[in-house]
Formats: structure tokens, C-alpha cells, sequence
């Protein structure tokens, strides 16, 4: 102990770290890091491991029912998964790397989703700033790559003229900003005045990001997540400014969604790319060897193989690619029974965050956001391989730990009206 002039056992003034200030600052680089993943592991990857290890023992977490169920579904998945493993004679050795990565993202979930459920209003509200500030840095990035400001910016973050940031992929980019864009929308929607609008500022890169990424399958996640905000949110309003501000957005959001689309359309080279990926006619996708006939010899594996066939045995032995669906995927990996879990624990994850948006409670706002933007995610799995996007867990962690929290019942609506904007 540091002594004040000389005086023994009397402390000095100072800065007092307290366990808790600790633990936000692991939390809050972990997440604002989490788009930088040129490679792996990445930066966040090695913070989360603090996370992991630091938080429990720093004894800000709180470990509830839907947490520990959850992890019980996972262990189970991952178990299934490394059993798979087995079976995959020229790949054992990947597929049990893909089974150790997923236990370790279902182990920071978990620790997430405990240090939120201690603290949740203000814990779910640290995530997601930092969460936005994350996708952000990718989004400047990617327009910085995608109109070749900086020097080598084209080559670094762009890929076949799509926009994909600080990720490796311009799908898993639009997928991983589709989030950011949900708790955007919600405080256009529903905070005071001022954050309103920064929200929206925060929202045009990422809505220009979202479109040049040429995602398709973000494009339906970020419609469908957004749409299911704006429907519960506008269903259970009660203020006349909340009325008010919803048309005033509605008609801006559209407006500059009308004004990016005709100001890219100008480029050609957006316009062709633009119409090459609104259809679904494409060379990847048709044909034995396309999108769509590798999920069909998916599904034509997983009847004929219910313990699985093994990580990463599809893509080496049966097909060039992984079948770009999730769900086909678990059942490859972790045969019938994995599957079925896996669609257990997102199906769980869904009902529960739908009972806390459907409930008016301080975390009414907290869980709209984050199951909204989960649903889309999970929609999206449909056409892409997601287990192991970090967008993922952390909006699952996001769920179990509102879920776990102890919440005092109040109607979030009575509130000062702010100024309608």
C-alpha cells in the first residue's frame, strides 16, 4: 500500500480501479475490435480470451437459467461436433481446430452474457456503442477502400469490387454492420432529441456501406431486422412524439436510401455489379457444382449419414465450397442430433428475446434491439455459413444475459416527452 507523506498505513489519494472498470474496458475493445479480423486469430480474439479468464474472476458476472441452458445446448453441439470428427478422414484435424474455435466463441458468449445480466441496462448499452463504433471503423475503411482514397485502400479493402472493410469477406462485412444499423434505428426512434440525431449520422456511412457491399443475403437480414423494430416499436408506442418522430424518420430513411441508390447508380460500374447480384441467375448459383446443387448433395448427405460426416469433409471431398447454409452445415458436422441442437439453441434464443420485447420493462428496448438484429442473422444463415461469426454470438450473449438480469417493471414509454424531430 502506497503511503501519504510518510504516514504509515494511510493510503495516498489516487485513482481507484475498481473490478468492474476493469472489466468494461476488456469488454469494450473487445467489441469495438471485433470487425478487425483480416486474419486470425484477431485482435479481439486474444481480448476475448481476457474476457474468458478476467471477468469471473473479477466477479462481475451473473450466471442465470437461460445462460447455463444454453451452454448445456452448445456443449452438447460441440461435443456432437468433435465426435463428427472422427469420420473425417482427410480433414480430422481442422474439424477439431472448427470445433475448439466454436467452444471458445460459446465460452465468450457465455461470460458476455453474464457480465451483462449484472448490470444490464447500462452493461447491453456499453456493448452496443462499442459495437456501433465497430462497425464503423469497418464502414470508413471499406468507402475509404471502395473509392480508392488511399493509397493500396482499393486492393486492401474491397474484394471483386464490393466493399468488405477490415473483414475478409464483403458478406460477413454487410452481415456484421446489420446490427449496428438496428441499434442505430431504434435511437432515431425512441432516445431524446440529440442522440436521435447522431444516430443518424452514424447510420448514412453504414447504410452506404450496407448497399456497396452487394450482399444479398445482409440485404434481406438488415429489411427483415428493421422491419421487425419498426413494427413492435411502433406497435407499442404511446406518445404522440413517438408517432411523430417514426413518419419523420420513415420519410428521411427512405429518402436517403432513394438518394444513395441514384447517386452509385451513376457509376457503372455499380450499376452492372448491382444488377449481377439482384439476381439469383447467376453461374454460382445454378448447376450441380453452383450454390444451390452443393445443398442439394448437402441434404442428400445428411439422410444418408445421421452421425455427420465431419467438419470441413463436404468442401474437401464432396463439393468445392461449404453448402452456404448454416443449418445444412451443423447437420454435416454434428450429424442429426447436433442439428436439431443447434436449432434448439437459436429457436430458444429467439423465444426468448421476443417474450422481452413483448414485455414493457426497462430492458423492453434493450431486447428489441438485440433480437431483431438476431433474427436477421439467423434468416441470413439460411444462405451462408454463420457459425462462427462473432455478430452472432455476441447478440446471442446479448439475449441470455438480458434474459438472466432482474428487471423492475416500468412502462419505458412514461417518460419527459423529448422534442419531436
Amino acid at each position: 500500500m502506497h503511503t501519504r507523506a510518510g504516514i504509515p498505513g494511510q493510503a495516498a489519494p489516487g485513482l481507484r480501479i475498481s473490478a468492474s472498470g476493469v472489466a468494461a474496458v476488456l469488454v469494450a475493445l473487445a467489441i469495438a475490435t471485433s470487425s478487425i479480423v483480416f486474419s486470425e486469430p484477431a485482435v479481439a480474439d486474444v481480448l476475448m480470451l481476457g474476457i474468458i479468464v478476467g471477468v469471473p474472476v473479477l466477479r462481475v458476472v451473473r450466471f442465470g437459467t437461460v445462460t447455463l441452458a444454453n451452454l448445456c445446448l452448445w456443449l452438447g453441439i460441440v461435443g456432437l461436433g468433435v465426435f463428427g470428427a472422427t469420420f473425417s478422414d482427410t480433414t480430422f484435424s481442422s474439424a477439431i481446430t472448427h470445433q475448439i474455435v466454436t467452444l471458445y466463441l460459446v465460452l465468450g458468449a457465455v461470460v458476455l452474457a453474464g457480465y451483462i445480466a449484472d448490470d444490464a441496462e447500462a452493461r447491453f448499452r456499453l456493448v452496443m456503442v462499442c459495437y456501433v463504433v465497430s462497425a464503423l471503423l469497418a464502414t470508413v475503411a471499406g468507402l475509404a477502400g471502395y473509392f480508392n482514397l488511399l493509397p493500396g485502400a482499393y486492393d486492401l479493402f474491397t474484394n471483386f469490387g464490393r466493399a468488405r472493410g477490415t473483414f475478409k469477406d464483403p458478406n460477413v462485412y454487410g452481415a456484421a454492420i446489420a446490427p449496428a444499423m438496428v441499434a442505430c434505428a431504434w435511437v432515431m426512434l425512441r432516445e431524446p432529441a440529440l442522440r436521435a440525431r447522431v444516430a443518424l449520422l452514424f447510420a448514412l456511412p453504414l447504410t452506404l456501406g450496407m448497399l456497396l457491399c452487394f450482399s444479398r443475403g445482409a440485404w434481406i437480414s438488415v429489411a427483415v431486422s428493421l422491419a421487425i423494430l419498426a413494427l413492435v416499436a411502433f406497435g407499442t408506442s404511446r406518445r404522440r412524439t413517438d408517432f411523430r418522430r417514426f413518419r419523420n424518420f420513415a420519410i428521411a430513411g427512405t429518402a436517403a436510401v432513394l438518394v444513395a441508390l441514384v447517386g452509385v447508380l451513376q457509376v457503372e460500374q455499380v450499376r452492372s455489379l448491382l444488377d449481377e447480384r439482384a439476381s439469383l441467375d447467376q453461374s454460382y448459383d445454378n448447376g450441380p457444382e453452383g450454390r444451390f446443387g452443393g445443398q442439394e448433395k448437402a441434404r442428400a448427405l445428411i439422410i444418408a449419414n445421421p452421425l455427420g460426416i465431419g467438419t470441413h469433409t463436404f468442401r474437401s471431398v464432396h463439393h468445392k465450397e461449404e453448402p452456404h447454409n448454416v443449418y445444412l452445415s451443423m447437420f454435416l458436422n454434428a450429424g442429426w442430433l447436433g442439428g436439431l441442437l443447434y436449432i434448439v439453441a437459436v429457436l430458444a434464443t429467439l423465444a426468448v428475446g421476443f417474450r422481452g420485447a413483448a414485455r414493457r420493462t426497462a430492458l423492453q428496448g434493450p431486447f428489441l434491439i438485440a433480437v431483431a438484429a438476431f433474427t436477421g442473422v439467423a434468416i441470413e444463415g439460411c444462405v451462408i455459413d454463420s457459425d462462427h461469426w462473432r455478430s452472432f454470438f455476441i447478440l446471442m450473449a446479448c439475449i441470455w444475459g438480458l434474459a438472466d438480469a432482474p428487471v423492475p417493471m416500468r412502462d419505458p414509454t412514461r417518460r419527459r416527452e423529448d422534442p419531436a424531430l
